[in-house]
């Protein structure tokens, strides 16, 4: 069972529908381990301006933005950027 419970603002459920699936299995399979442990992946970045974290869906692929509720053990996604051509 995920230590942490996850939550998706509108923005991130519109961009993650409009993935395909190849890039759609690779941010499932990353948010399981952020699930898991939100900090813990050597690939994450922090931004202390905007209190929020991003983290590399898979190589080139794009990003997940998200931030942490630590107190409520909770996971938001804010927003999938795909990396460009």
């Amino acid at each position: 069972m995920p230590r942490y419970t996850l939550k998706s603002v509108a923005e991130a459920d519109r961009q993650y529908a409009d993935l395909p699936e190849d890039m759609r299995r690779l941010a499932d399979r990353r948010i399981q381990e952020l699930l898991e442990n939100p900090t813990g992946n050597p690939d994450k970045q922090y931004d202390s301006q905007f209190d929020q974290w991003s983290i590399p869906i898979g190589d080139d692929k794009g990003w997940i933005i998200y931030g942490i509720v630590e107190n409520a053990r909770l996971v938001i996604l804010l927003r999938f950027l795909p990396a460009l051509d």
